[in-house]
């Protein structure tokens, strides 16, 4: 006699079932041996809805629980060392098929139908540990806010409009706030409906960054400021209102903000240039910690031009480990998530007459096509380097005896557009080599990260 498969009539019903799965591991509930298929990416899931809720997997495009129109998504979740939680990775929603999809509105698309109700089972990841041993938290069901609704469509429209002008082949993760189009594969082409350029074959997702907010919003019932209304969202795109609200104070200099907004402290603390767009903005905390900056990944960067319109200041990204780079593959690399889902917001300063005017603010992120062509070749340099143990091309010492060592890493002449230089404290300030450096013997190095020239965020700037 064959098991009966359940209907659920309630999300009350399926939280029956979940609820007194929390803090048990997935292992006592895998009644069809997912666990012993250990690249199977989707097996938690399937434990999920086998093993707990009761369904068979199937590939049917329908929402999992289609009785109640609810997708079911299990999701890890990683403590940090601060306390905090953030997403494990971005949460894939459904395939982007360029062909089918520019006959959908938003509301209509498979992807919000999918999206608008979703079941989150979040687990706690535990980074070594087998999927097994790892524990259930809490599930709970999604509800968007309505900005973020208004934020997620825009992004739906943007995408839409680039399949709609035959430039699919162009999108990139980080040229939408909320929703993204993630690559799926390892560089697969597929064609596009209005041009004869094959594209990136590309998934909707909810970023990283913004899956983050939701898990915070769910485990931790965390509260952030916010830097535009909702009223606001309605009536534009996101960089819009931003440009709307900031622009009445184009013009003016650090000494004519600091008086409009009683700002004190000292004139030059590194801080004082988010004090400044926080002031105007009507925001009491921090500008980087708003919800949509956190949601969208927005990394505020001030921009001081001199007076010949040159940039002093190359911009720098997070460390890497030397024994993580040599063991990634670019196209899962964690070089180019970064650079993928990094988002600026530039807050440029213009130098005039020895002071600095609020010259303007400008949104931009790196297209895929330039990051896989400038930051690709010094990822794959530099971790070649690493992996022979040529790091140290040189020694020299200063005048106070201190030992400056030339490196074999990509240096600002190499492109053109991306480099490698240290971002630590100091030179003692390091992390691990996998092999020992072969002209000095070193163990471990200065912590390196790669940083865009100075020159190229010069011409991006630019007017």
């Amino acid at each position: 006699m064959s098991k009966q498969i359940p209907v659920y009539h309630s999300i009350e019903e399926v939280f029956a079932k979940l609820i007194p799965t929390y803090g048990h591991t997935f292992k006592e509930y895998d009644v069809n041996h997912r666990l012993d298929q250990p690249n199977n990416k989707g097996q938690l899931g399937h434990i999920v809805e086998e093993g707990i809720l009761g369904y068979p997997i199937n590939s049917d495009p329908a929402a999992d629980l289609a009785e109640i129109g609810v997708e079911v998504k299990t999701t890890g979740v990683i403590a940090t060392k601060k306390k905090e939680v953030r997403a494990k990775e971005r949460l894939t929603i459904d395939s982007l098929n360029y062909v089918d999809i520019v006959d959908y509105d938003f509301e209509d698309s498979p992807m919000w139908q999918k999206a608008d109700d979703m079941l989150f089972v979040f687990y706690k990841y535990l980074e070594g540990e087998p999927y097994g041993d790892m524990p259930i938290l809490k599930a709970a069901i999604n509800s968007f806010d309505e900005a973020d609704v208004e934020i997620i469509k825009h992004d739906y429209d943007y995408i839409l409009d680039m399949i709609n002008q035959g430039r699919a082949e162009e999108i990139s993760e980080g040229d939408t706030m909320y929703l993204g189009a993630c690559t799926a594969g390892h560089g697969e082409l597929v064609p596009q409906p209005f041009s004869e350029i094959r594209a990136k074959k590309r998934k909707f997702c909810l970023k990283q960054s913004y899956f983050t907010q939701l898990v915070r919003k769910y485990i931790s019932d965390e509260e952030f400021e916010h830097a535009i209304s909702v009223e606001e969202i309605r009536e534009a795109t996101f960089e819009m209102a931003m440009q709307a609200n900031l622009s009445r104070y184009y013009g003016l200099s650090e000494t004519e903000i600091r008086e409009r907004f009683s700002i004190d402290g000292s004139p030059t603390a590194k801080n004082r240039y988010e004090r400044y767009i926080a002031a105007m903005l009507g925001i009491k905390g921090r500008i980087s910690q708003t919800d949509e900056f956190l949601k969208a990944n927005i990394q505020l960067k001030t921009i001081r031009v001199n007076e010949d319109g040159s940039i002093t200041e190359s911009m720098s990204f997070p460390t890497f480990k030397f024994t993580e780079i040599v063991n990634e593959e670019w196209e899962d690399s964690e070089t180019r998530e970064r650079f993928v889902n990094a988002k600026f917001m530039f807050v440029i300063f213009q130098e005039r007459d020895g002071e600095l005017y609020f010259d303007r603010i400008k949104f931009w992120n790196m297209p895929e096509a330039l990051i896989d062509k400038y930051v690709q070749p010094v990822f794959e340099k530099t971790k070649k380097l690493i992996q022979q143990g040529r790091i140290v091309e040189s020694m020299a010492y200063d005048k106070k005896g201190k030992p400056k060592r030339k490196t074999y890493f990509p240096g600002m002449a190499f492109n053109g557009v991306c480099h490698i230089r240290p971002h630590g404290q100091d030179a003692s300030d390091t992390y691990p080599l996998p092999m020992p450096d072969k002209k000095t013997g070193l163990t471990e190095f200065t912590k390196q990260c790669f940083w865009l020239n100075n020159t190229f965020i010069a011409k991006i700037i630019k007017k």
